[in-house]
């Protein structure tokens, strides 16, 4: 009774879940502004750290994965050193530090949530992620209706991103490039898992109801009307593996995974000459970017050679593209590449070749401890957490194998809300279960007994 009457509307604990659902829905929005969100969500977590100091805190201390990553983030620090673009390479991953550090705080933070703030930040967020759905849906079946509105109101919106927007003579914004949108569609896909997670343990029947309709309904639309190739593939790919490890065998799954990732990281550069030497560039059977990717995958991993222990520094992709356009030796294409003209690009559209090109055979380890660490955490959750803890994961390696550079602060930023928001939804799970053991002692002692030798 006093946890009900301590969950009241315009209490602190409801502002808490208004402020997540904010950032969340500002968030996929507008997907650059993620940089700055989570950058106020560190601030937010080290003033909470300060104001609540003697709280005991989970993670107690920085674990193996935050440690890979911090290994990772350092090395591409030290790359800077004989970096084609050294103040890239001293930046960029100085931000991913500081990501690192604030999903680090921020699962600290969710570990001493009272149960009031932590049903009130799932509630906002699980709401966020459903309207975000539904204004993204509506947005690709209107060709952006809503965007090209505001745009048109608030020319100045756009006065940054002309090259994006196209304009009648009366100033009405007829056509708005995809790359936003795109953006929105890599956030949500990321997003979904939390959200199921949220929905599943969501008190509220009406609330699971309207959530479930809502996620289905948007991923049906993002799946067969998106123009982001690369998010249906990771909004399939991840729910496949779901109902694989929900419904079969959890383990298996898992081993799997854990071997497809190892085998993408390792064997990146082979497999990337391996598919463009096949001459997939040529097939007409798939779509145009994805022939163009096979090119610029090819030209990548023959360019790996040249400094493959090191790297060449990390997010000097650009640069080192740009001097190897220049030299007419290097930049003449060493077999037909069909109808496209050069190989060369900002980044590789895949981070596994990426890590490979800019920070060599060093970093591609440091990259791989990240993701088989990542694993070993999923496989201590408990069982009914890990489907959608697996599926996020092989979510993610999708969309850092066939996308945007590693190095972009917005990526960073929005995976970094996501593994805070499926925190959130773990740390409820958690509650839930608890207040079901108070509300029947006799509960306890059967979940007691059926946990013994189950990982927790």
């Amino acid at each position: 009774m006093a946890n009900q009457q301590a969950m009241q509307p315009f209490s602190k604990a409801w502002w808490c879940g208004l402020a997540i659902g904010t950032v969340v829905l500002t968030a996929v929005v507008a997907p650059r502004t993620t940089t700055f969100l989570m950058l106020l969500v560190l601030l937010l977590s080290i003033a909470d750290q300060l104001i609540r100091p003697a709280l005991p805190r989970r993670p107690a201390r920085f674990e193996a994965v935050f440690v890979a990553l911090a290994a990772f983030a350092g090395w591409g620090l030290l790359s800077a050193t004989w970096s084609l673009a050294p103040w890239h390479s001293l930046l960029k991953p100085a931000f991913l530090v500081l990501m690192l550090i604030a999903v680090w705080l921020a699962l600290r933070g969710i570990s001493t949530a009272t149960r009031p703030v932590t049903h009130y930040l799932g509630e906002g967020a699980l709401t966020a992620i459903t309207i975000a759905y539904l204004l993204v849906a509506f947005e690709i079946l209107t060709d952006q209706l809503i965007t090209r509105s505001l745009l048109t109101a608030f020319p100045s919106l756009y006065a940054n991103i002309t090259k994006h927007v196209t304009v009648a003579a009366d100033g009405s914004v007829l056509k708005i490039s995809e790359a936003n949108l795109n953006r929105r569609m890599t956030i949500l896909v990321w997003l979904f898992w939390p959200a199921i997670m949220l929905a599943i343990h969501d008190p509220n029947r009406y609330r699971r109801v309207v959530a479930y309709v809502s996620l289905g309904f948007g991923a049906a639309i993002i799946f067969f009307y998106g123009s982001h190739q690369t998010s249906q593939l990771a909004l399939l790919g991840g729910l496949v593996v779901y109902g694989f490890a929900n419904w079969f065998n959890r383990a298996a799954v898992l081993m799997a995974v854990t071997g497809i990732w190892s085998a993408a990281v390792l064997l990146a550069v082979p497999i990337a000459l391996l598919v463009f030497h096949a001459n997939l560039h040529q097939a007409n059977w798939l779509f145009h970017s994805a022939r163009h990717r096979v090119v610029i995958w090819g030209t990548a991993a023959e360019e790996v050679m040249r400094s493959p222990v090191i790297g060449i520094g990390a997010d000097a992709t650009r640069v080192a593209m740009r001097k190897a356009v220049s030299n007419t030796v290097q930049a003449k294409p060493k077999r037909d590449l069909g109808r496209f003209e050069s190989g060369y690009a900002n980044h590789a559209h895949n981070v596994y070749l990426q890590v490979w090109y800019e920070l060599g055979a060093i970093g591609a380890l440091l990259f791989l401890s990240i993701g088989l660490l990542t694993l070993q955490v999923i496989a201590k959750l408990q069982a009914s957490a890990q489907p959608a803890a697996i599926s996020m994961f092989v979510t993610t390696s999708l969309l850092i194998g066939f996308s945007y550079s590693m190095w972009q602060t917005w990526f960073i930023s929005a995976l970094g809300l996501a593994i805070a928001l499926f925190a959130i939804a773990l740390r409820k799970r958690s509650d839930q279960l608890q207040e079901v053991r108070d509300s029947n002692p006799l509960t306890e002692g059967a979940a007691a007994s059926q946990s013994v030798g189950r990982k927790t």
